[in-house]
């Protein structure tokens, strides 16, 4: 199976040479785990080799975003001009006007954001988090009808390959607020926060890959100005 290298040191090692293509993966953490700077870094590895790259917002705006890839030393305006690298603000689909009764259709953001992948031949994909899109439905039922129409659709643009950020929270069993993400997606990723001895230090599990036989060892990882995150060694 052609793989898709992330950009992370030390990563795509553990991968066999990267993430399965065409597929959708769950990158899951608490707060400050490096969940933004992990999806970006894979964002700007596509950019190096050419490749139409889209991170679609729900939580943050563009020039926030902007300012903390400056922050840790990725000027990413040019990759913008260039449209390599394009950052859409989907929030509005969540407000409702004076004149809508109701938000956007939940089933309608999932067909225009396809739309933008198929149009504008993306092969990286950002859903950065992914909980709005599922916070429309309170049954269970409908949140996984909602996930499987989500991740299949997205899968079935076979040379984009995706990553859906998922706040975990702390203490929680789950990988998702809602526990049924992780069951459709073709892998979940995720990062934690570790006390060792007097601090803290981030780590970095892969726990399912699917299409591919991955280390279930969990590291440790640092993130550097420039380089972004660089896994260490084994916890």
């Amino acid at each position: 199976m052609e793989k898709v290298t992330t950009g992370i040191e030390g990563l795509d090692a553990l991968l066999g040479g990267g993430l399965p293509r065409g597929r959708a993966y769950l990158i899951s953490g608490e707060p400050g785990t490096g969940k933004t700077t992990f999806c970006l870094q894979f964002l700007l590895e596509g950019v190096k080799q050419n490749e139409n790259t889209l991170y679609i917002g729900l939580d943050e705006r563009p020039e926030h975003l902007i300012e903390d890839a400056l922050s840790i030393g990725w000027d990413i305006t040019p990759h913008l001009k260039a449209e390599r690298l394009r950052i859409v603000d989907i929030t509005s689909y969540f407000a409702t006007h004076p004149t809508q009764e109701e938000p956007t259709d939940p089933m309608q953001i999932v067909d225009d954001i396809v739309r933008m992948v198929h149009q504008g031949q993306v092969t990286r994909l950002v859903i950065d988090p992914i909980a709005p899109l599922t916070g429309h439905y309170s049954d269970r039922a409908a949140v996984a009808q909602y996930v499987r129409k989500l991740i299949f659709s997205l899968e079935s643009e076979k040379a984009c390959t995706s990553l859906l950020t998922s706040y975990m929270p702390v203490g929680a069993a789950g990988f998702s607020p809602d526990g049924i993400v992780e069951f459709s997606a073709s892998g979940i990723i995720v990062l934690r926060l570790v006390k060792h001895h007097a601090k803290y230090m981030r780590s970095i599990w892969l726990r399912k890959i699917r299409s591919a036989a991955n280390d279930l060892t969990e590291y440790s990882f640092d993130m550097l100005p420039t380089r972004g995150i660089v896994l260490r060694q084994p916890l």
